[in-house]
């Protein structure tokens, strides 16, 4: 049985909006696939868990020093890539957001249910003064 994650809010504080926090935890999750070693796989595993925030990862000497040599190359990667090819990354990354928010918004209209006057009662369920 897969472990439970925490989910995106987890991450608004550092993305500051909702689908580059998703981006994150998918990066995340990612990492506990294992690309990025086995320092930055248990890391990733600790946050996802919610045993460990991602701040609070950063202060950890080891998780901090792995992952910023992971981020130093994938710099420089990105770096040695034609500019076309790095046009075209960036390109994807704008597009893959649009894709997460699309994601986000189909997610909130399905809670709030049928729209006003669609026929529908409303029963209670999805309300929240917060």
């Amino acid at each position: 049985m897969a472990e439970e994650q925490v989910g995106d809010e987890e991450f608004l504080d550092i993305a500051k909006d909702p689908a580059r926090a998703r981006a994150l935890r998918g990066s995340l999750q990612r990492l506990v696939q294992g690309g990025g070693g086995e320092v930055v796989q248990e890391m990733a595993k600790e946050v996802l868990a919610g045993r460990l925030g991602l701040r609070d990862a950063m202060r950890n000497s080891a998780y901090r020093e792995a992952l910023s040599e992971r981020v130093r190359d994938g710099f420089r990667a990105l770096e040695d890539l034609p500019p076309n090819a790095r046009q075209a990354a960036e390109e994807e990354g704008h597009r893959r957001l649009a894709e997460y928010q699309e994601e986000i918004d189909e997610e909130r209209r399905q809670r709030s249910g049928p729209a006003r006057g669609a026929g529908a009662r409303h029963d209670g369920r999805g309300w929240s003064l917060y």
